[in-house]
């Protein structure tokens, strides 16, 4: 039976699908965030993001458990930023040089700034941790790293960011 098929009598590869454009509609802003976190540029993030659906919606049929979605299209996404990032190391932007103004709906602006301020191995996983609200395990599914490594830079991510913000205060 095909694809086609499947869809008009409503069998799963419709449910599939269906699930999919809803999560993605969902997580579109999240995933922007991440990659926006890896990559300081709206115009990369955007393409990432866009990657990221592409890729993933070609490798739906890989998808063995709906509930693991959102750390199976996190991780894709992460992917392609780093791929993009890498692509692109040499170029400088000149919204990177300029002072950036951006609102981040429901987010504390401050600790947004100090947060893209972190290292990238610190920052990614506070974003994934505390705005994606990904639990340990999936961070570590996500990123391909132990479990204690998560929790380590978790730790010395809080920390540096502890330190940033009494700096920030005592001016």
């Amino acid at each position: 039976m095909t694809l086609l098929r499947k869809e008009r009598t409503g069998g799963k590869a419709a449910d599939k699908n269906e699930y999919f454009c809803l999560n993605v509609a969902e997580y579109k802003l999240n995933m922007f965030r991440l990659a926006k976190s890896i990559l300081h540029n709206d115009t990369d993030a955007e393409d990432a993001v866009s990657e990221a659906i592409l890729k993933a919606y070609d490798k739906l049929h890989t998808l063995k458990n709906l509930e693991s979605f959102k750390p199976w299209i996190m991780r894709i996404l992460v992917n392609e930023s780093y791929k993009l990032s890498n692509r692109r190391k040499k170029v400088v932007y000149l919204d990177e040089i300029e002072i950036k103004k951006e609102i981040i709906e429901n987010d504390n602006q401050e600790l947004w700034n100090t947060v893209e301020m972190l290292d990238g191995e610190f920052r990614t996983v506070t974003v994934l941790f505390y705005y994606e609200d990904l639990s340990i395990k999936e961070i570590s599914e996500v990123l391909s790293l132990p479990i204690g490594t998560v929790k380590s830079r978790l730790s010395r991510a809080r920390n540096k960011l502890k330190e940033m913000l009494n700096i920030e205060g005592r001016r």
